[in-house]
């Protein structure tokens, strides 16, 4: 037997009370109720994930400057060249980045009186279903 209905919790409690003492004791009997929600709080996970990216050296400017002591222009200019190709430079680089995600959260609740809290894969919102198990005393 279920209740889904909190309307009927006490009504079905009462039923299930009578059912379980006209029955087998060693069987307990379990319903479904819904109990209030008091705060849910996500739980983020940070992962590292590895980004490659291409960095690059630029040549400052004294190596496009002309000297005036080349004994011609096109002297000048191969060593202006030379020199800006000994400064350019690439290399690749490997960073980490940080990646947040929700992987579940803690949701506090309370039933019965009792508060209690537990792990769901999901936002349950203002309520959540709870299992309740009534047996005989022993």
């Amino acid at each position: 037997m279920k209740c889904r209905n909190t309307v009927f919790t006490g009504m079905c409690l009462q039923i299930l009370l009578l059912t379980m003492l006209t029955s087998d004791p060693a069987n307990a009997v379990e319903y479904q109720a819904y109990a209030p929600v008091l705060h849910v709080e996500p739980i983020i996970e940070t992962r590292y994930e590895p980004v490659r990216r291409e960095v690059c050296t630029e040549p400052d400017d004294s190596a496009r400057e002309f000297n005036s002591v080349a004994a011609s222009i096109g002297e000048d200019i191969r060593r202006q060249l030379r020199l800006w190709q000994q400064q350019h430079s690439c290399k690749t680089v490997t960073e980490k980045r940080a990646r947040e995600s929700i992987v579940g959260y803690r949701v506090t609740y309370r039933y019965g009186g009792e508060t209690a809290s537990t792990r769901m894969s999901y936002d349950p919102g203002e309520r959540m279903p709870v299992n309740v198990s009534l047996s005989p005393m022993k």
